[in-house]
């Protein structure tokens, strides 16, 4: 079964220096907003520490990542995606946030981006 993303919540995390949002069902990729990438990880030991990401995770499926920027593939035949269980992923938030929250928020940061590109040229005036 796969879920909307916008009815989830989402955990702030980064992985291999990709910052992005985590959540540990299975989501419906019609239902991510443009401009977002869709991985889905797995851990291997079932240890609930993730260990690859793919596309499509089968077995041992951990939860779904969104990002941004697009992760980097290790092995091209698979598409996969290697994690160091102990240096290439953490937490970076303490709370979960929704789908909305986070589209707010990035349309925010892209507005003050224009605004601040605009003042550039004159020096801010």
């Amino acid at each position: 079964m796969r879920f909307d993303a916008k009815s989830e919540k989402w955990m702030p995390m980064r992985i291999r220096g990709i910052d992005g949002y985590f959540t540990d069902v299975r989501i419906d990729r019609g239902s991510i907003p443009d401009g977002f990438h869709l991985w889905e990880l797995a851990d291997g030991e079932s240890d609930g520490i993730p260990c690859r990401y793919r596309p499509f995770i089968v077995v041992n499926f951990f939860g779904t990542f969104i990002s941004m920027e697009n992760l980097p593939v290790d092995d091209e035949e698979c598409q996969a995606g290697y994690i160091d269980s102990e240096n290439d992923w953490c937490f970076i938030g303490d709370r979960y946030l929704t789908l909305t929250y986070i589209m707010d928020k990035r349309c925010r940061r892209m507005r003050e981006k224009h605004v601040s590109s605009m003042y550039q040229g004159d020096g801010g005036r």
